[in-house]
């Protein structure tokens, strides 16, 4: 029987630590919704001192390349 954690999607997770600094990527969690996912960031990132949180789903996410 598959969990219910396996089948949800990904959010990627972006912080800034201090004010006027750009927001970076620090990670990624797997949650069912994305009050879900905001929650299990928080947790797993608490250990960085950020001042603002995002996620993000990974579905939303547009990939952008640079022309050779």
């Amino acid at each position: 029987m598959k969990r219910i954690l396996d089948e949800s999607p990904f959010f990627e997770v972006f912080a800034r630590h201090e004010d006027g600094e750009p927001i970076r990527h620090i990670g990624s969690v797997r949650a069912a919704s994305s009050k879900d996912a905001g929650v299990f960031a928080v947790t797993l990132y608490d250990e960085f001192k950020w001042k603002a949180l995002f996620v993000v789903p990974r579905s939303k996410l547009k990939s952008i390349v640079r022309p050779a």
